[in-house]
């Protein structure tokens, strides 16, 4: 019976300090619930660097567009699925919306394989350590943002692959707000 025990109160305690690591995990998980609840959110200072280099991409010198920024990763199945459409989308609205990739807890050449391999037309940005993407209450990949030109967090958040008509209407949105 003591082995039972013991199997017991290890089994209790694991379950224990993964409950403990949820709950100081969803603390970041602001913007992410704010937006799914309806509610426009000021977008927080955002500057990582550039996938290939170059000045850094800082979200606040896009005011005056729409930004739609899309959090991934290479080895995410779905992100695949939605890399056309998010190409499509970059190509249609450029000039009044400008698509961001986050490249979120990733190797670098993994990252640019993925982008050749999918065409990527869209600036692309990194998340090494995926700070960014927990502050942003971001849960899974693919997960979609909308910034609207006043530099405000609006609905939806999307979470998983986004259909093209969905994007495309959540920009429309974006621009009238």
């Amino acid at each position: 019976m003591r082995p039972v025990r013991a199997v017991a109160v290890a089994l209790v305690a694991a379950l224990l300090g993964l409950l403990v690591w949820d709950v100081a995990h969803q603390t970041n998980q602001g913007i992410a619930r704010k937006v799914d609840k309806g509610q426009t959110v000021k977008a927080p200072a955002l500057r990582l660097p550039r996938l290939g280099g170059g000045a850094s991409f800082d979200l606040a010198a896009y005011r005056g567009k729409v930004v739609v920024l899309n959090f991934w990763a290479s080895w995410c199945v779905e992100c695949k699925l939605e890399a056309k459409t998010l190409r499509e989308a970059a190509a249609r609205w450029r000039g009044k919306a400008v698509v961001i990739g986050v490249d979120t807890k990733d190797l670098t050449y993994a990252a640019k394989r993925y982008m050749r391999h999918y065409d990527v037309n869209y600036g692309v940005v990194r998340d090494v350590s995926g700070s960014e993407s927990d502050r942003w209450g971001v849960t899974g990949y693919p997960e979609t943002f909308f910034v609207d030109r006043s530099g405000n967090v609006v609905p939806p958040h999307v979470e998983g692959p986004i259909p093209a008509g969905r994007l495309n209407t959540a920009i429309r949105q974006a621009l009238r707000s």
